[in-house]
Protein backbone atom coordinates (compact mmCIF):
# COMPACT_ATOMS: atom_id res chain seq x y z
CA UNK A 1 0.00 0.00 0.00
CA UNK A 2 1.34 3.69 -1.01
CA UNK A 3 1.00 6.28 1.66
CA UNK A 4 2.23 9.74 0.99
CA UNK A 5 4.64 11.77 2.45
CA UNK A 6 2.84 13.97 4.27
CA UNK A 7 0.36 11.42 5.40
CA UNK A 8 2.85 9.30 6.78
CA UNK A 9 4.33 12.05 8.49
CA UNK A 10 1.11 13.04 10.36
CA UNK A 11 0.37 9.95 11.34
CA UNK A 12 4.35 9.79 12.79
CA UNK A 13 3.40 12.88 14.01
CA UNK A 14 0.27 11.62 15.88
CA UNK A 15 1.69 8.27 17.08
CA UNK A 16 4.50 10.40 19.09
CA UNK A 17 1.83 12.56 20.88
CA UNK A 18 0.21 9.48 21.69
CA UNK A 19 2.51 8.39 23.87
CA UNK A 20 3.11 8.85 27.66
CA UNK A 21 4.85 12.20 28.45
CA UNK A 22 7.21 10.37 30.49
CA UNK A 23 9.12 8.91 27.09
CA UNK A 24 7.48 10.48 24.07
CA UNK A 25 10.66 12.57 23.70
CA UNK A 26 13.10 9.74 24.37
CA UNK A 27 11.87 6.80 22.34
CA UNK A 28 11.89 7.61 18.42
CA UNK A 29 9.16 6.17 16.31
CA UNK A 30 10.36 6.72 13.05
CA UNK A 31 10.83 4.12 10.06
CA UNK A 32 14.69 5.89 10.05
CA UNK A 33 15.38 5.88 13.86
CA UNK A 34 18.25 3.25 13.67
CA UNK A 35 20.84 4.05 10.92
CA UNK A 36 24.21 2.30 10.12
CA UNK A 37 26.19 2.00 7.98
CA UNK A 38 25.11 -1.31 6.42
CA UNK A 39 24.28 -0.95 2.77
CA UNK A 40 23.06 -4.37 1.64
CA UNK A 41 22.30 -2.91 -1.98
CA UNK A 42 19.03 -3.58 -2.30
CA UNK A 43 15.87 -0.88 -1.76
CA UNK A 44 14.57 -0.21 0.89
CA UNK A 45 10.93 -0.47 1.24
CA UNK A 46 9.56 -0.34 4.76
CA UNK A 47 10.61 -1.21 8.60
CA UNK A 48 10.18 -3.82 11.04
CA UNK A 49 6.75 -2.13 13.54
CA UNK A 50 7.31 -2.75 16.84
CA UNK A 51 4.36 -4.10 19.28
CA UNK A 52 4.00 -3.20 23.26
CA UNK A 53 4.14 -6.49 25.30
CA UNK A 54 0.56 -6.86 25.53
CA UNK A 55 0.45 -6.96 21.54
CA UNK A 56 3.40 -9.32 21.50
CA UNK A 57 2.11 -11.82 24.47
CA UNK A 58 4.39 -14.50 25.62
CA UNK A 59 7.32 -15.67 23.82
CA UNK A 60 11.23 -17.05 24.01
CA UNK A 61 12.52 -14.19 25.53
CA UNK A 62 12.39 -11.96 28.90
CA UNK A 63 13.94 -8.45 29.83
CA UNK A 64 16.06 -8.63 33.45
CA UNK A 65 15.05 -5.15 35.73
CA UNK A 66 17.62 -6.48 38.85
CA UNK A 67 19.46 -4.96 41.31
CA UNK A 68 16.94 -2.59 42.60
CA UNK A 69 16.85 -3.82 46.50
CA UNK A 70 20.29 -2.44 46.02
CA UNK A 71 19.42 1.14 44.66
CA UNK A 72 21.58 0.98 41.90
CA UNK A 73 18.51 2.72 39.56
CA UNK A 74 15.24 4.06 39.90
CA UNK A 75 12.44 2.27 38.70
CA UNK A 76 9.92 5.18 38.50
CA UNK A 77 11.88 7.19 35.92
CA UNK A 78 12.60 4.76 33.30
CA UNK A 79 9.35 2.46 34.03
CA UNK A 80 7.25 3.68 31.33
CA UNK A 81 9.90 1.99 28.55
CA UNK A 82 9.39 -1.11 29.36
CA UNK A 83 5.99 -2.41 27.87
CA UNK A 84 6.96 -0.73 24.22
CA UNK A 85 9.25 -2.95 24.27
CA UNK A 86 7.65 -5.87 23.78
CA UNK A 87 8.83 -8.27 25.83
CA UNK A 88 6.29 -9.61 28.39
CA UNK A 89 8.43 -11.40 30.85
CA UNK A 90 10.82 -9.48 33.07
CA UNK A 91 12.81 -10.44 36.06
CA UNK A 92 12.95 -8.75 39.60
CA UNK A 93 15.19 -9.39 42.60
CA UNK A 94 12.94 -9.24 45.61
CA UNK A 95 15.40 -8.17 48.11
CA UNK A 96 14.95 -9.62 51.40
CA UNK A 97 17.42 -6.65 53.17
CA UNK A 98 15.11 -4.15 52.05
CA UNK A 99 11.73 -5.50 52.62
CA UNK A 100 12.85 -6.61 56.07
CA UNK A 101 14.59 -3.88 58.19
CA UNK A 102 13.01 -4.72 61.36
CA UNK A 103 12.51 -7.96 62.23
CA UNK A 104 9.31 -9.31 61.52
CA UNK A 105 8.03 -6.71 59.64
CA UNK A 106 7.85 -6.36 56.02
CA UNK A 107 7.84 -3.27 53.99
CA UNK A 108 6.17 -4.28 50.42
CA UNK A 109 5.82 -0.96 49.39
CA UNK A 110 8.84 -0.27 47.64
CA UNK A 111 8.55 -4.04 45.60
CA UNK A 112 4.82 -3.05 45.34
CA UNK A 113 5.42 -0.24 42.60
CA UNK A 114 7.47 -2.40 40.31
CA UNK A 115 5.42 -5.82 40.32
CA UNK A 116 1.98 -3.68 40.51
CA UNK A 117 3.23 -1.64 37.37
CA UNK A 118 4.46 -4.37 35.71
CA UNK A 119 1.46 -6.50 35.85
CA UNK A 120 -1.27 -3.46 34.89
CA UNK A 121 1.20 -3.23 32.08
CA UNK A 122 0.43 -7.19 30.95
CA UNK A 123 3.85 -8.19 31.85
CA UNK A 124 4.69 -11.60 33.58
CA UNK A 125 6.84 -11.07 36.68
CA UNK A 126 9.73 -13.42 37.47
CA UNK A 127 10.46 -12.49 41.07
CA UNK A 128 14.17 -13.47 42.07
CA UNK A 129 13.91 -14.45 45.96
CA UNK A 130 17.79 -13.24 46.07
CA UNK A 131 19.56 -12.09 48.30
CA UNK A 132 20.20 -12.66 52.35
CA UNK A 133 19.73 -10.32 55.12
CA UNK A 134 22.43 -9.72 58.17
CA UNK A 135 19.58 -9.47 60.79
CA UNK A 136 19.66 -12.74 61.70
CA UNK A 137 23.20 -14.38 62.54
CA UNK A 138 24.12 -16.64 59.56
CA UNK A 139 21.42 -14.51 57.35
CA UNK A 140 24.35 -13.76 54.81
CA UNK A 141 23.93 -10.12 53.40
CA UNK A 142 22.68 -7.95 50.35
CA UNK A 143 24.83 -8.75 47.95
CA UNK A 144 25.85 -11.06 45.55
CA UNK A 145 28.69 -13.11 47.21
CA UNK A 146 27.61 -13.01 50.60
CA UNK A 147 26.41 -16.86 51.05
CA UNK A 148 23.69 -18.43 51.62
CA UNK A 149 21.26 -18.42 54.62
CA UNK A 150 23.11 -21.27 56.95
CA UNK A 151 22.33 -21.40 60.98
CA UNK A 152 18.42 -22.34 62.07
CA UNK A 153 17.90 -18.92 63.00
CA UNK A 154 18.41 -17.73 59.75
CA UNK A 155 16.64 -20.27 57.94
CA UNK A 156 13.78 -19.53 59.65
CA UNK A 157 13.71 -16.35 58.72
CA UNK A 158 14.37 -17.66 55.66
CA UNK A 159 11.18 -19.69 55.47
CA UNK A 160 9.04 -16.76 57.06
CA UNK A 161 10.14 -13.99 54.19
CA UNK A 162 9.70 -16.37 51.37
CA UNK A 163 6.12 -16.93 52.82
CA UNK A 164 5.21 -13.52 53.16
CA UNK A 165 6.38 -12.90 49.40
CA UNK A 166 4.09 -16.07 48.32
CA UNK A 167 1.03 -14.54 50.38
CA UNK A 168 1.27 -10.93 49.46
CA UNK A 169 2.04 -11.80 45.53
CA UNK A 170 -0.26 -14.51 45.57
CA UNK A 171 -2.49 -14.43 42.10
CA UNK A 172 0.33 -11.32 41.18
CA UNK A 173 3.38 -13.11 40.26
CA UNK A 174 3.36 -17.12 38.72
CA UNK A 175 6.92 -17.44 37.95
CA UNK A 176 9.58 -17.57 40.36
CA UNK A 177 13.56 -17.77 40.83
CA UNK A 178 15.55 -18.76 43.72
CA UNK A 179 18.83 -17.74 44.58
CA UNK A 180 21.12 -15.65 41.79
CA UNK A 181 24.27 -17.14 40.80
CA UNK A 182 25.02 -19.22 43.92
CA UNK A 183 27.92 -20.73 42.25
CA UNK A 184 29.87 -17.70 42.41
CA UNK A 185 30.06 -18.01 46.32
CA UNK A 186 32.80 -20.43 47.73
CA UNK A 187 30.29 -20.73 50.95
CA UNK A 188 27.89 -22.44 49.23
CA UNK A 189 28.15 -26.48 48.04
CA UNK A 190 25.65 -28.10 45.70
CA UNK A 191 24.20 -29.35 48.85
CA UNK A 192 23.22 -26.35 50.38
CA UNK A 193 22.37 -24.68 47.33
CA UNK A 194 19.51 -27.87 46.92
CA UNK A 195 18.01 -27.75 50.21
CA UNK A 196 17.69 -23.23 50.07
CA UNK A 197 15.96 -24.50 46.63
CA UNK A 198 13.74 -27.26 48.09
CA UNK A 199 12.84 -25.60 51.13
CA UNK A 200 11.97 -21.81 49.11
CA UNK A 201 10.10 -23.81 46.36
CA UNK A 202 7.70 -25.87 48.73
CA UNK A 203 7.61 -22.48 50.44
CA UNK A 204 6.31 -21.00 47.17
CA UNK A 205 3.73 -23.52 46.30
CA UNK A 206 2.36 -24.13 49.87
CA UNK A 207 0.85 -20.49 49.02
CA UNK A 208 0.85 -20.82 44.80
CA UNK A 209 0.53 -24.77 43.78
CA UNK A 210 0.45 -23.66 39.92
CA UNK A 211 3.84 -21.67 40.81
CA UNK A 212 6.72 -22.08 38.07
CA UNK A 213 9.52 -22.60 39.88
CA UNK A 214 13.50 -21.80 38.48
CA UNK A 215 15.91 -23.87 39.98
CA UNK A 216 19.74 -23.46 40.15
CA UNK A 217 20.42 -20.38 39.15
CA UNK A 218 24.13 -21.40 37.98
CA UNK A 219 26.65 -18.10 37.14
CA UNK A 220 27.83 -20.40 34.02
CA UNK A 221 26.74 -23.95 32.81
CA UNK A 222 30.35 -24.66 32.55
CA UNK A 223 30.47 -25.08 36.39
CA UNK A 224 29.38 -28.99 35.72
CA UNK A 225 30.68 -30.64 38.56
CA UNK A 226 28.56 -28.47 41.09
CA UNK A 227 25.47 -28.68 39.01
CA UNK A 228 25.28 -32.63 38.63
CA UNK A 229 25.77 -32.74 42.85
CA UNK A 230 23.22 -30.33 43.04
CA UNK A 231 20.60 -32.71 40.70
CA UNK A 232 21.81 -35.58 42.51
CA UNK A 233 20.42 -33.73 45.69
CA UNK A 234 17.52 -32.91 44.15
CA UNK A 235 16.63 -36.31 42.47
CA UNK A 236 17.73 -38.10 45.75
CA UNK A 237 14.96 -36.69 47.65
CA UNK A 238 12.55 -36.39 44.76
CA UNK A 239 12.00 -32.83 44.33
CA UNK A 240 13.10 -32.35 40.54
CA UNK A 241 9.39 -31.72 39.91
CA UNK A 242 9.05 -28.88 42.22
CA UNK A 243 11.04 -27.00 39.07
CA UNK A 244 9.77 -25.82 36.08
CA UNK A 245 13.36 -24.51 34.57
CA UNK A 246 17.02 -24.95 35.04
CA UNK A 247 18.62 -21.33 34.91
CA UNK A 248 22.37 -20.81 33.51
CA UNK A 249 23.80 -17.58 32.83
CA UNK A 250 26.53 -17.04 29.81
CA UNK A 251 28.82 -14.16 29.12
CA UNK A 252 30.64 -15.67 26.63
CA UNK A 253 32.89 -13.44 24.33
CA UNK A 254 31.80 -14.67 21.16
CA UNK A 255 27.95 -15.05 21.94
CA UNK A 256 27.72 -18.35 19.65
CA UNK A 257 30.47 -20.05 21.14
CA UNK A 258 28.61 -21.46 24.51
CA UNK A 259 26.10 -23.74 22.92
CA UNK A 260 28.30 -26.92 22.96
CA UNK A 261 28.70 -25.94 26.77
CA UNK A 262 25.06 -25.12 27.00
CA UNK A 263 24.23 -29.12 25.63
CA UNK A 264 26.55 -30.35 28.04
CA UNK A 265 24.15 -28.72 30.78
CA UNK A 266 20.98 -29.83 29.26
CA UNK A 267 22.59 -33.38 29.11
CA UNK A 268 23.20 -33.33 33.10
CA UNK A 269 20.35 -31.49 34.15
CA UNK A 270 18.12 -33.67 31.75
CA UNK A 271 19.75 -37.25 33.79
CA UNK A 272 18.11 -36.12 36.51
CA UNK A 273 15.23 -34.65 35.39
CA UNK A 274 14.08 -35.23 31.62
CA UNK A 275 12.22 -32.86 30.20
CA UNK A 276 13.75 -29.87 32.59
CA UNK A 277 12.99 -26.90 30.72
CA UNK A 278 16.42 -24.86 29.97
CA UNK A 279 16.64 -21.21 30.36
CA UNK A 280 19.63 -18.74 29.81
CA UNK A 281 18.37 -16.24 32.31
CA UNK A 282 21.21 -13.39 32.01
CA UNK A 283 23.55 -12.25 29.45
CA UNK A 284 24.08 -9.22 27.65
CA UNK A 285 26.92 -7.03 26.37
CA UNK A 286 27.94 -3.60 27.26
CA UNK A 287 27.08 -0.37 25.14
CA UNK A 288 30.72 1.04 25.89
CA UNK A 289 34.05 -0.38 27.69
CA UNK A 290 33.87 -0.16 31.63
CA UNK A 291 36.50 -2.63 32.06
CA UNK A 292 35.31 -4.65 35.21
CA UNK A 293 35.55 -7.74 32.88
CA UNK A 294 36.71 -9.71 29.86
CA UNK A 295 33.64 -8.82 27.59
CA UNK A 296 33.55 -5.19 28.71
CA UNK A 297 37.07 -4.46 28.68
CA UNK A 298 37.32 -4.75 24.88
CA UNK A 299 37.90 -2.23 22.59
CA UNK A 300 35.42 -2.58 20.18
CA UNK A 301 32.16 -2.50 22.90
CA UNK A 302 29.88 0.25 21.39
CA UNK A 303 25.80 1.07 21.11
CA UNK A 304 26.39 -0.77 18.12
CA UNK A 305 27.89 -4.20 19.06
CA UNK A 306 26.08 -4.35 22.30
CA UNK A 307 23.01 -4.25 19.62
CA UNK A 308 24.59 -6.65 17.79
CA UNK A 309 25.47 -8.78 20.47
CA UNK A 310 22.29 -9.18 22.11
CA UNK A 311 20.28 -10.31 19.02
CA UNK A 312 22.69 -12.85 18.39
CA UNK A 313 22.45 -13.88 21.91
CA UNK A 314 18.66 -14.13 21.89
CA UNK A 315 18.00 -15.79 18.52
CA UNK A 316 21.00 -18.40 18.87
CA UNK A 317 19.07 -19.12 22.11
CA UNK A 318 15.78 -19.46 20.40
CA UNK A 319 17.72 -21.55 17.82
CA UNK A 320 18.72 -24.15 20.52
CA UNK A 321 15.30 -23.99 22.38
CA UNK A 322 16.50 -21.62 25.50
CA UNK A 323 14.85 -19.81 27.10
CA UNK A 324 16.72 -16.21 26.85
CA UNK A 325 16.60 -13.02 29.22
CA UNK A 326 18.66 -10.19 28.53
CA UNK A 327 20.67 -8.46 31.39
CA UNK A 328 19.44 -5.41 31.81
CA UNK A 329 16.92 -2.92 31.17
CA UNK A 330 18.82 -0.06 32.84
CA UNK A 331 22.58 0.97 33.08
CA UNK A 332 22.87 0.06 37.40
CA UNK A 333 24.96 2.00 39.22
CA UNK A 334 26.98 0.61 41.43
CA UNK A 335 27.79 1.76 45.01
CA UNK A 336 31.24 0.35 45.39
CA UNK A 337 33.66 1.45 42.65
CA UNK A 338 36.50 -0.50 43.91
CA UNK A 339 34.95 -4.17 43.36
CA UNK A 340 34.23 -3.36 39.91
CA UNK A 341 37.25 -1.10 38.80
CA UNK A 342 39.92 -3.45 38.69
CA UNK A 343 40.92 -3.32 35.07
CA UNK A 344 40.09 0.76 34.88
CA UNK A 345 42.52 2.60 32.15
CA UNK A 346 43.55 5.50 33.41
CA UNK A 347 42.23 7.78 30.70
CA UNK A 348 38.68 6.34 31.55
CA UNK A 349 37.08 9.02 33.63
CA UNK A 350 33.90 8.76 35.99
CA UNK A 351 31.72 11.43 36.69
CA UNK A 352 31.22 10.25 40.03
CA UNK A 353 33.77 8.47 42.29
CA UNK A 354 30.53 6.80 44.77
CA UNK A 355 29.38 5.69 41.51
CA UNK A 356 30.42 3.00 39.25
CA UNK A 357 28.03 2.97 36.53
CA UNK A 358 27.56 -0.40 34.21
CA UNK A 359 26.83 0.06 30.45
CA UNK A 360 24.77 -2.83 30.21
CA UNK A 361 21.29 -1.67 30.07
CA UNK A 362 18.95 -0.85 26.48
CA UNK A 363 18.17 2.75 28.80
CA UNK A 364 20.96 4.56 29.54
CA UNK A 365 21.01 6.53 32.41
CA UNK A 366 23.82 8.41 34.82
CA UNK A 367 24.61 7.97 38.29
CA UNK A 368 21.81 9.78 39.50
CA UNK A 369 19.40 7.34 37.70
CA UNK A 370 18.17 9.90 35.19
CA UNK A 371 17.42 8.24 31.79
CA UNK A 372 19.70 9.97 29.18
CA UNK A 373 18.93 7.94 25.95
CA UNK A 374 17.19 5.26 24.52
CA UNK A 375 20.08 2.68 22.70
CA UNK A 376 20.25 1.03 19.80
CA UNK A 377 19.81 -2.34 21.72
CA UNK A 378 16.57 -1.10 22.66
CA UNK A 379 15.36 -0.79 19.23
CA UNK A 380 17.30 -4.09 18.00
CA UNK A 381 14.96 -5.92 20.78
CA UNK A 382 11.95 -4.35 19.60
CA UNK A 383 12.75 -5.87 16.12
CA UNK A 384 13.11 -8.74 17.30
CA UNK A 385 10.13 -9.71 19.92
CA UNK A 386 7.75 -8.02 17.45
CA UNK A 387 8.75 -10.93 14.49
CA UNK A 388 9.99 -13.69 16.40
CA UNK A 389 6.99 -14.22 18.73
CA UNK A 390 5.11 -17.31 19.59
CA UNK A 391 3.51 -17.23 16.21
CA UNK A 392 6.73 -19.00 15.04
CA UNK A 393 7.90 -22.60 15.13
CA UNK A 394 11.55 -23.72 14.98
CA UNK A 395 11.75 -25.69 11.72
CA UNK A 396 13.93 -28.56 13.25
CA UNK A 397 15.06 -30.53 10.06
CA UNK A 398 16.08 -27.53 8.23
CA UNK A 399 18.18 -28.49 5.24
CA UNK A 400 19.81 -25.33 4.73
CA UNK A 401 23.20 -24.72 3.46
CA UNK A 402 25.11 -21.05 3.14
CA UNK A 403 28.18 -21.11 1.32
CA UNK A 404 30.15 -18.25 2.69
CA UNK A 405 34.14 -16.99 3.02
CA UNK A 406 32.85 -16.85 6.72
CA UNK A 407 31.87 -18.96 9.69
CA UNK A 408 27.94 -19.02 9.80
CA UNK A 409 25.03 -20.24 11.63
CA UNK A 410 21.79 -20.76 9.85
CA UNK A 411 18.06 -21.63 11.96
CA UNK A 412 14.29 -21.64 9.75
CA UNK A 413 10.50 -21.12 11.21
CA UNK A 414 7.85 -20.88 10.20
CA UNK A 415 4.47 -19.74 10.76
CA UNK A 416 2.27 -21.26 12.76
CA UNK A 417 -0.68 -22.02 10.56
CA UNK A 418 -0.13 -19.65 7.41
CA UNK A 419 3.52 -21.40 7.34
CA UNK A 420 5.22 -18.43 6.16
CA UNK A 421 8.77 -19.27 6.20
CA UNK A 422 11.50 -17.14 7.79
CA UNK A 423 15.21 -18.00 7.62
CA UNK A 424 18.09 -16.00 9.40
CA UNK A 425 21.21 -16.22 10.08
CA UNK A 426 25.25 -14.15 10.25
CA UNK A 427 28.66 -14.46 10.75
CA UNK A 428 29.38 -16.34 13.81
CA UNK A 429 33.16 -16.24 13.40
CA UNK A 430 34.09 -13.53 16.14
CA UNK A 431 32.58 -11.41 18.55
CA UNK A 432 30.57 -8.33 16.73
CA UNK A 433 32.71 -5.45 15.83
CA UNK A 434 31.70 -2.19 14.14
CA UNK A 435 32.41 -3.01 10.99
CA UNK A 436 29.29 -3.81 8.83
CA UNK A 437 30.64 -4.59 5.00
CA UNK A 438 29.25 -7.87 4.60
CA UNK A 439 30.05 -11.01 2.83
CA UNK A 440 28.36 -12.46 -0.03
CA UNK A 441 26.52 -15.76 0.55
CA UNK A 442 24.72 -18.56 -1.62
CA UNK A 443 21.89 -20.21 0.84
CA UNK A 444 20.34 -22.81 -0.38
CA UNK A 445 16.75 -24.16 1.26
CA UNK A 446 15.40 -27.52 0.52
CA UNK A 447 11.68 -27.80 0.88
CA UNK A 448 11.08 -24.04 1.48
CA UNK A 449 8.82 -21.60 -1.14
CA UNK A 450 8.73 -17.83 -0.99
CA UNK A 451 6.44 -16.36 -3.43
CA UNK A 452 7.51 -12.30 -2.33
CA UNK A 453 10.95 -12.52 -0.07
CA UNK A 454 12.27 -9.63 1.76
CA UNK A 455 15.44 -9.31 3.36
CA UNK A 456 15.41 -7.49 6.57
CA UNK A 457 18.36 -6.61 8.79
CA UNK A 458 17.23 -7.23 12.60
CA UNK A 459 19.49 -4.13 14.06
CA UNK A 460 18.17 -1.04 12.11
CA UNK A 461 14.39 -3.00 11.16
CA UNK A 462 15.32 -2.38 7.82
CA UNK A 463 13.07 -4.49 4.76
CA UNK A 464 14.71 -4.54 1.87
CA UNK A 465 13.39 -5.61 -1.09
CA UNK A 466 15.19 -8.91 -3.15
CA UNK A 467 15.91 -8.50 -6.78
CA UNK A 468 14.33 -11.56 -9.21
CA UNK A 469 17.28 -12.49 -10.23
CA UNK A 470 18.68 -13.27 -6.81
CA UNK A 471 16.24 -16.09 -6.26
CA UNK A 472 15.84 -19.06 -8.01
CA UNK A 473 13.23 -22.47 -7.16
CA UNK A 474 13.64 -26.01 -8.62
CA UNK A 475 11.59 -28.69 -7.46
CA UNK A 476 10.41 -27.05 -4.41
CA UNK A 477 13.82 -25.75 -3.29
CA UNK A 478 14.62 -22.09 -3.02
CA UNK A 479 18.54 -20.49 -3.62
CA UNK A 480 19.23 -16.95 -3.17
CA UNK A 481 22.71 -15.81 -4.64
CA UNK A 482 25.25 -13.41 -3.46
CA UNK A 483 23.08 -12.69 -0.40
CA UNK A 484 24.43 -10.18 2.21
CA UNK A 485 25.86 -12.10 5.43
CA UNK A 486 27.63 -10.01 8.27
CA UNK A 487 28.13 -10.47 11.85
CA UNK A 488 24.51 -9.58 12.85
CA UNK A 489 21.56 -11.49 12.80
CA UNK A 490 19.59 -10.76 9.13
CA UNK A 491 16.51 -12.63 7.68
CA UNK A 492 15.03 -13.46 4.88
CA UNK A 493 11.08 -13.84 4.58
CA UNK A 494 7.48 -13.52 3.10
CA UNK A 495 7.17 -9.42 2.57
CA UNK A 496 3.39 -9.87 4.38
CA UNK A 497 5.36 -10.83 7.74
CA UNK A 498 6.97 -7.50 8.14
CA UNK A 499 5.88 -5.34 5.67
CA UNK A 500 2.59 -3.51 8.09
CA UNK A 501 1.26 0.03 8.43
CA UNK A 502 2.91 3.60 8.30
CA UNK A 503 6.47 2.26 9.43
CA UNK A 504 6.58 1.10 5.26
CA UNK A 505 8.13 4.22 3.46
CA UNK A 506 6.78 3.42 0.28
Amino acid sequence: MHIPALVRNALMTAMVLLLPAAYSQMIDNTYDRVQTTLNPGFKRIGTIMPRSAKEVGRSNFAIGCEMLPRDYGNFENFKEYIAPLGIKRIRIHAGWAKCEKVKGIYDFEWLDKQVNYCCDQGLDVLLETSYGNSLYPGGGGPSLGDGLPRGEEALKAWDKWVEALAIHYKGKVKDWATWNEPDGCKLNTPEILADNNIRTAEMIKKHIPDARIAGLVAASPKRLRFIEDYMKVLKEKNKTGLFEWMIYHDYTLNPDRCYSVVQDFKTVVHKYAPGMKIWQGESGATSSPHYSAAISSAEWNSELTQAKWNARRMLGDLGHDVESLIFTFYDPAYDHPERYTRRVDPIWIRTRSDRFMKRMGLIKCNEDFKVLKVKMAYYTMQHIASVFDSSLERVKDLDAKLDCAKETVVYGYRQKGAQLPLVVYWDSSDHPDNDNTTTPGQLTLKAMKFSEPVWVDVVSGAIYEIPADRMSCVDGNTSFKDMPVYDAPTFITEKKLVVKGPYSPQ
